[in-house]
């Protein structure tokens, strides 16, 4: 899993995985994050890394369940697909 960098409007974090040969980008939203953290306001770059790399294999699971038309369970079903990968 690769992170990209923030979204055009800074609401999520873009990032890539291949899955099957193909690229998918998704967005993990900056709420996600708060929320995981237990604040309302936004995460330092550094603890969205950090927890995006912990939560690598939920995140995988939730961005395949959403390549393949499913809902990810919760929390996870934030996450929406970026389509311009």
């Amino acid at each position: 899993m690769e992170v990209i960098g923030k979204t055009a409007d800074s609401s999520a974090y873009r990032v890539a995985l291949d899955l099957g040969g193909a690229r998918v980008v998704a967005h993990v939203p900056d709420a996600l994050l708060s929320a995981q953290y237990g604040q309302e306001a936004k995460v330092s770059h550094g603890q969205a890394y950090e927890w995006i790399a912990t939560q690598a294999h939920d995140l995988a699971q939730a961005i395949e369940t959403r390549a393949k038309g499913g809902t990810p369970r919760p929390p996870f079903d934030q996450i929406t697909l970026d389509g311009s990968a």
